[in-house]
């Protein structure tokens, strides 16, 4: 019968594997942002990067990350490689984290022979395809997903706000947690995604680059690298700068462009056609 939904045994399955058992804001956001994303009619099934559970039974995709940094050495795991040869298609949506990581875990090829087993990489910044996907036809540049769930608005409060390395705010509940960073007029943050939020409001902003704690102190660049996404260059660490509001929104419209790509190629690989967006 036409227009029938698919019973429940024979919907296709997709497995996202992430750090989704992480309490931080950018993984609890993604987590909605991928659920949103995938069509209505699929069993989805989410386990952690950690392995600690990995399902059983058949997947028709997987998709790697929920669009925040996956560490080197998470690429070695032998559980990893398993899944990827057992499930027909599989994409990955990250970062990369402490560039040294890759240069100094990984072998030279090593990364690059990993990518070209993934039907796509959707690189969360330009910088990550700069350093490790130049050359790769599967590579894609999603850009930072999150910014889709910041809407444009103005600050409330002619305060300064400052979003500690440790701060209990990133674990407060999702809605929460965005209208706080988007309260203020000026924020101050040592955390990634809560100053991308700050600058779809705030008049000014300024950051603390989260470093590498061992000997090297080597600073992770994801702070640099959102910036060149979102301004197409850089500022100094811990001074601030006057947010570009047009800048801000035309990479939402950018990464919105994207993240419907996105979809595009997961129904393609699932085997269906072109669907709108609420489909």
């Amino acid at each position: 019968m036409t227009g029938k939904p698919p019973a429940a045994a024979a919907m296709k399955r997709v497995l996202v594997l992430s750090y989704l058992n992480y309490p931080n804001f950018g993984d609890r956001l993604g987590f909605q942002i991928i659920n949103s994303l995938l069509p209505a009619d699929i069993c989805i099934v989410h386990a952690a990067l950690n392995y600690s559970y990995i399902p059983e039974g058949d997947f028709d995709l997987m998709i790697l990350g929920l669009g925040q940094s996956l560490n080197a050495p998470a690429i070695l795991r032998p559980e990893l490689v398993a899944l990827i040869d057992r499930i027909p298609h599989t994409i990955g949506i990250f970062g990369t984290q402490y560039k040294y990581q890759y240069r100094e875990v990984l072998k030279p090829t090593q990364f690059a022979n990993f990518l070209n087993r993934l039907s796509g990489w959707w690189a969360r910044y330009q910088t990550d395809i700069d350093e490790f996907g130049g050359g790769l036809t599967n590579v894609r540049h999603l850009g930072d997903w999150l910014i889709s769930a910041f809407p444009m608005t103005l600050p409330r409060f002619n305060e300064t706000y400052v979003v500690g390395p440790e701060t209990r705010d990133v674990e407060a509940p999702i809605d929460r947690a965005i209208q706080r960073f988007q309260a203020y007029r000026q924020v101050n943050s040592a955390r990634l995604h809560p100053l991308l939020c700050a600058m779809t409001a705030a008049d000014r902003v300024r950051y603390q680059e989260q470093r590498e704690a061992s000997n090297k102190q080597e600073a992770s660049g994801k702070f640099e690298a959102m910036l060149r996404d979102v301004f197409g260059r850089t500022y100094p660490e811990d001074e601030w700068f006057d947010v570009d509001r047009d800048a801000v929104l035309r990479y939402k419209l950018k990464v919105e462009a994207n993240m419907a790509a996105l979809r595009q190629q997961i129904l393609e690989l699932l085997g269906w056609s072109s669907r709108g967006p609420c489909a």
